[in-house]
């Protein structure tokens, strides 16, 4: 940011020299005044083009770096605070990158009981057993193969949890050992 005000600040004062240049060239009648005018003018130009550039450049790597997909990591950490253990092992994941657009973040991975127990204590998740046998595992999924809590096993737990408005809703799938978890986590 500091070099695209220093661009503006230094174009400002080239286009002041020559405004000061040129008058002076046309009250004195000098004629090589009016030529460094022109000359003042023309660098007026390259510190405009180069501001120009610099502004777009950055405007461009900041919109570039917002859109930047996040790492599974990146989402876990985000999702559930700074990691307290290191048995986390991202499996596969799809970020919500557009609210609105993009229906929700999904997250597979292995863990260990402890840090399941540290994510479920971070709100008040209603829990039930589901048996596998007969569910279809029918979750609106699109074009996510990957992701289906069926395998977890013939019996899995189903952790749910939703703020009052609803605008976060936040669903937990883990096998009956705690190690192998599916995430859905929906924020509007």
């Amino acid at each position: 940011m500091k070099e695209v005000i220093i661009a503006v600040v230094i174009s400002g004062l080239v286009f002041l020299t020559f405004l000061v240049t040129l008058v002076l060239g046309f009250t004195n009648k000098n004629k090589n005044l009016k030529l460094t005018s022109w000359l003042l003018f023309l660098a007026f130009i390259g510190c405009c083009s180069w501001t120009g550039y610099k502004i777009v450049s950055k405007t461009y790597n900041r919109v570039v770096e917002t859109f930047e997909m996040r790492t599974g990591d990146e989402i876990y950490d985000a999702l559930f605070d700074q990691r307290e253990t290191d048995c986390i092992e991202i499996l596969d994941y799809q970020d919500q990158v557009i609210p609105k657009i993009d229906y929700a973040i999904w997250l597979h991975f292995k863990t260990c009981p402890k840090e399941l127990n540290r994510i479920l204590a971070k709100h008040d998740f209603s829990g039930e057993k589901l048996s596998t046998e007969n569910w279809n595992g029918s979750i609106q999924l699109g074009e996510l193969e990957w992701f289906n809590p069926s395998t977890l096993g013939d019996t899995i737990v189903l952790f749910k949890y939703s703020t009052n408005d609803s605008r976060n809703v936040q669903t937990i799938w883990s096998n009956l050992d705690s190690t192998e978890v599916f995430v859905r986590d929906i924020f509007d």
